[in-house]
């Protein structure tokens, strides 16, 4: 599945007022991002960074979970993901050729 597809296919998952969106997004971006953080501190913290694949899949799926509302964001200011990547990429390319 690519992006664009992924993309379209969570639209259907989402369960917040699309009038408010991005805004509802960016709060539940952060809650996403806490989780995504205190998993990640456990594993530096308890385990010393070692990350066994139970570790490893819970991270994965946080990851999902920050990408869902990316994805979802991008959405409702009307950007395909795929357009999202290409601006991201043009824009380190700019820097890196910038930092040369």
């Amino acid at each position: 599945m690519d992006i664009n597809e992924y993309q379209a296919k969570i639209r259907e998952h989402i369960n917040y007022p699309q009038e408010i969106g991005p805004y509802s997004i960016i709060l539940a971006l952060s809650q996403d991002l806490g989780k995504l953080s205190e998993k990640l501190n456990n594993v530096l913290i308890n385990d010393q960074g070692n990350f066994d694949k139970k570790e490893a899949l819970k991270v994965a799926i946080s990851l999902g979970d920050v990408l869902f509302d990316i994805t979802n964001m991008a959405s409702d200011l009307g950007f395909a993901m795929s357009d999202i990547i290409s601006l991201n990429l043009m824009k380190y390319t700019k820097n890196n050729e910038n930092n040369k």
